[in-house]
């Protein structure tokens, strides 16, 4: 289901708060609210080109973890 904020796309909500765009690919920008209810970007989540690996990146584009699924990369950039 496609969550907006404020009148602006934010994807899926993948935990309260948290929300996930598919962009071009098979990979994902994930937004988190801030105080005042606004998504703010917080990093992506990227399959690994061979395959079944998801990797979280921070807004620099450094690994913050390796994950065998979206839910637990989402947690890496998270922490």
């Amino acid at each position: 289901m496609s969550v907006f904020v404020n009148g602006f796309y934010v994807g899926h909500e993948v935990y309260p708060g948290v929300f996930a765009e598919e962009r071009v690919g098979q990979q994902w920008m994930i937004r988190i609210q801030d105080a005042k209810g606004w998504p703010c970007r917080v990093g992506e989540v990227k399959i690994e080109s061979t395959g079944g690996e998801f990797l979280a990146s921070d807004c620099l584009g450094s690994i913050k973890g390796r994950a065998s699924n979206m839910r637990t990369a989402v947690r890496y950039l998270l922490n």
